[in-house]
């Protein structure tokens, strides 16, 4: 069974082993790679029009489909399908994420008569003015795999974004957990500035965006780092961005500058645009102490798994059952 967004079913081409693309992935992998591009879209369809991909989902991917097939063997399938134009390659490179033309296609067609269904702008190959009732979200916030993925169903606006003024766990002070000294939290208005300055630059990938921010987003200790970026938008020929971010990380290498750690970062990133911000500001509370943040980045790999309907209400249970028990610990100490 599909979820809310996934179909229970697909159509499927009577000569869909006659294309080239496939051909020549059964020529370079044998059966087994047309196998693997089968259970691609039997996965994907269960979702939606997309599938976000990363190691993780590729070892789970292959422990699923079984057949003695190993996780490396997918990874070069999937390389092989992108390379073809099987998967859409400029999607798939920006995003890490497998979707195509035709998987859309069939995808909206096929969900036509339903009364609301959510597309991500930035994920569109199609024109879909056609279906009344697909509701476009503008383009949002982007993480990478390997950090946190963003469900279809908990996609946020950006103007519910735009409402919610980042701040870094804990609240100012010094960090315990594992990312340097956190101070003072820039405002909304800066932090989507930066944001929204550095898009669509010529030479600014949508991973430079993110470590811009996160090498600029701690307040006064790297004011050099915003001084940079902001020079470098002013005047984009005096080097490329890219040498900007190689300068920032050597100096967080070297203690010049102290921000958040990349998985420090990407945790609160993932509470920001999944959770309501009461909920979020609650278990930034609960992170403090190291032993609730290492808890709450194994629940996070769970949620992850896209099993868990309600993200923020299944943290703040789990965490403060968490807390329980450290609090009993303690007693039983004293």
């Amino acid at each position: 069974m599909a979820n809310s967004t996934g179909l229970d079913y697909f159509s499927f081409n009577v000569d869909f082993f006659d294309d080239d693309k496939l051909a020549l992935i059964e020529g370079e992998f044998g059966i087994k790679g047309a196998y693997i591009a089968i259970r691609l879209l039997c996965k994907i369809y269960k979702e939606g029009y997309y599938y976000q991909w990363g190691d993780d989902e590729c070892l789970l991917f292959s422990r699923k489909v079984g057949a003695g097939i190993a996780s490396d063997l997918v990874k070069e399938v999937v390389k092989g399908l992108v390379k073809r134009s099987f998967f859409d390659k400029g999607v798939f490179e920006r995003f890490q994420i497998l979707t195509s033309r035709g998987i859309q296609s069939r995808y909206f067609e096929a969900v036509k008569r339903r009364q609301c269904v959510e597309a991500r702008r930035e994920l569109l190959l199609i024109d879909v003015s056609k279906f009344s009732n697909v509701h476009i979200l503008e383009e949002n916030v982007y993480i990478d795999t390997t950090n946190a993925d963003i469900a279809p169903q908990s996609i946020l606006k950006e103007s519910i974004l735009k409402e919610t003024p980042p701040q870094t766990p804990p609240h100012g002070g010094a960090s315990s957990i594992g990312g340097g000294r956190t101070t003072s939290s820039p405002t909304s208005e800066k932090y989507f500035d930066i944001k929204s300055a550095l898009r669509g630059k010529p030479g600014v990938n949508e991973n430079d965006v993110w470590e811009a921010m996160r090498l600029t987003e701690n307040g006064k200790e790297s004011s050099i780092g915003l001084s940079l970026v902001k020079q470098w938008l002013e005047n984009p020929s005096m080097c490329k961005f890219y040498e900007i971010l190689q300068k920032l990380q050597g100096m967080e290498r070297t203690g010049k500058i102290k921000v958040m750690s990349h998985e420090n970062y990407f945790i609160y990133v993932f509470l920001l645009v999944n959770l309501t911000q009461s909920d979020a500001d609650s278990i930034r509370l609960y992170i403090k102490d190291p032993r609730l943040f290492e808890e709450c980045k194994k629940l996070i790999a769970e949620i992850k798994k896209g099993r868990i309907n309600q993200p923020g209400k299944f943290l703040l249970k789990k965490l403060r059952e968490c807390q329980e028990v450290i609090n009993k610990q303690n007693l039983k100490l004293k």
